[in-house]
């Protein structure tokens, strides 16, 4: 009896070590576990690093490899010029421009601006179907309202400010323009449309400045004919008034008559001092001495006009009448500066001030730029490390102080 139960169990103890031993055999034959079983089991053994190294990457390879559509950039190269030289410049203008305040620096930001302001998106829109561009092609990730769900032009803008770039050299003064697009043609399209737009903007700046130039000049012009016409007013009714038309020759022709009826009266004189010596009862004296009286009676007469004291006297009126040949006269070369500033200005409004000068035309590339594949690939799986790592610490920090 005892013999029995010890050959039972002896055989019951040893069916476990049979069935692992017949395992072990199988598992031989199969030339053990399979790598990918072994890998599967740690990842499952430790599920944080299969959430944030290896699905994310995964799905980086299969979004990167696979679905994210290639995007194509084009790229342009233009500079802002002034036609205006450091030499024309004044001493001041020249130190502005040394420290790099120039015109045309200035004009180049706000072309800058243009181009990625919602003006240059519309009329953009009203030149070719540029929404379509970025609605209808493209992955799901990469094209504009993808969903359905935002379709406003607004969100329209902010995703096309995202496609342009402008970047602006400081040292060279040269900007360049790159535009991104599903197609190589239509970001080619997309690129040259804006800078024609860009060279649009720049002759409305130059058209703008050339009118501003010349309606200044006209002003200037307009208000010298108005005093002109003032201070011309001014002297015929002084003249009407005074009957002073010339008073400098007026004062000449006076003093020749009063020098002639000096000369007669001399002569007079002296006849009436001969006739008296020889014949002192000469019936000529009576009148060679009334002739006398009366010619130094005109030549008082006369010398008062030039030198009088009343107001008609050709002294008197000689301080306003040379106020107002003087406002006349300084009006009259005003208005001839007005005229030879206006032709100044019209032969400056003529040359274009600015021009954009494009170096590089819009290229059309062969060679997708984005997505950079294998870049976003690796950053992912790089990035997936480095959350694991921190939220290892973080985990073993609060199992370690729990325990």
């Amino acid at each position: 009896m005892t013999q029995e139960n010890t050959a039972e169990g002896v055989s019951i103890s040893s069916e476990p070590a049979i069935a692992k031993a017949a395992g072990e055999e199988k598992k031989a034959k199969n030339g053990g576990e399979k790598p990918l079983n072994k890998v599967w089991g740690k990842l499952k053994r430790n599920p944080l690093f299969l959430f944030t190294v290896v699905l994310p990457t995964v799905c980086a390879t299969v979004y990167f490899g696979a679905v994210a559509s290639s995007q194509y950039t084009s790229e342009a190269s233009f500079v802002v010029r002034s036609s205006k030289n450091q030499s024309s410049l004044g001493s001041l203008g020249a130190i502005l421009q040394t420290a790099g305040i120039a015109r045309a620096q200035d004009d180049t930001y706000t072309v800058q601006n243009y181009i990625r302001s919602r003006t240059a998106l519309n009329k953009l829109v009203e030149q070719m179907p540029v929404r379509k561009f970025y609605e209808e092609q493209g992955d799901i990730l990469s094209r504009f309202n993808s969903l359905g769900l935002s379709g406003e032009h607004e969100a329209f803008y902010q995703f096309f400010t995202k496609k342009v770039g402008v970047d602006f050299d400081t040292a060279s003064g040269i900007s360049t323009l790159s535009v991104t697009a599903f197609q190589a043609k239509e970001a080619q399209q997309i690129n040259a449309s804006l800078l024609q737009q860009a060279e649009g903007l720049i002759n409305q700046l130059n058209e703008r400045a050339r009118a501003d130039t010349v309606r200044y000049a006209m002003q200037a012009i307009q208000v010298a004919e108005e005093r002109v016409a003032a201070a011309a007013a001014n002297l015929t009714d002084y003249r009407t008034k005074n009957g002073v038309f010339d008073l400098n020759a007026q004062t000449q022709v006076q003093m020749g008559l009063v020098s002639k009826l000096q000369d007669e009266l001399i002569a007079i004189q002296t006849q009436l001092d001969q006739v008296r010596a020889v014949t002192p009862e000469n019936p000529q004296i009576p009148g060679l001495s009334a002739r006398e009286q009366s010619l130094r009676k005109e030549i008082a007469q006369q010398s008062g006009r030039i030198a009088g004291g009343n107001s008609r006297s050709l002294s008197q009126q000689a301080a306003g009448y040379q106020r107002v040949v003087l406002e006349n006269d300084l009006a009259q070369k005003q208005l001839a500066a007005a005229i030879a500033s206006f032709e100044s200005a019209k032969a400056e409004a003529d040359r274009q001030q600015l021009y954009l000068e494009v170096i590089a035309q819009p290229s059309q590339p062969d060679l997708e730029q984005k997505p950079k594949r294998l870049y976003n690939i690796v950053a992912t799986f790089l990035i997936g490390l480095m959350l694991y790592g921190i939220l290892s610490l973080l985990l073993a920090s609060i199992r370690e102080h729990k325990n």
